[in-house]
């Protein structure tokens, strides 16, 4: 069997006397590594009930928010579903809301990383946003409904 295809890796690896043996070794190497499992980004679709992070209300804010994501551990240059649950002061769900995101590095300017949330249960809004780096961000929360305004913060590690 000639091993005409393989010359320029015996090359490479180096004078092999009467064998292409370390260009076919190499050849099932490089082969294996390009089977390997690749890496699906994560589910848009919360699996079950979303665990909630925290919920919160900042001084002088209308709403009291809750924010839970998917996946619960957001990574950088990965897809995270951003879940708001928005009440109003009375506890009764806020419906007709525009709310929206900003996605902010304290520690580094990183430009502006906003979208915003559509409504898709009585008081539950969602939207899709990426964290361009790893580290501390904190995620602005924004909402008005029927005159009324509230912003509130929530620290998240992204990992990488």
């Amino acid at each position: 069997m000639t091993c005409q295809a393989f010359r320029w890796l015996d090359a490479l690896a180096g004078p092999r006397p009467g064998s292409c043996f370390s260009a076919l070794l190499l050849a099932g190497a490089l082969l294996l590594c390009a089977s390997c499992k690749k890496k699906e980004p994560a589910s848009l679709t919360p699996r079950g009930q979303s665990a909630i992070i925290a919920t919160q209300s900042a001084p002088g804010s209308a709403f009291t928010m809750s924010l839970a994501m998917n996946p619960a551990q957001p990574r950088f240059a990965h897809k995270t579903l951003f879940h708001v649950i928005l009440n109003q002061a009375s506890g009764a769900p806020a419906d007709g809301a525009q709310v929206g995101v900003s996605l902010v590095m304290p520690l580094m300017d990183m430009g502006k990383n906003q979208f915003p949330l559509k409504q898709v249960g009585k008081g539950e809004y969602q939207g899709i946003g990426e964290f361009t780096m790893a580290g501390e961000w904190e995620v602005a929360v924004t909402a008005s409904a029927q005159g009324r305004t509230g912003k509130t913060t929530f620290n998240v590690n992204v990992g990488e």
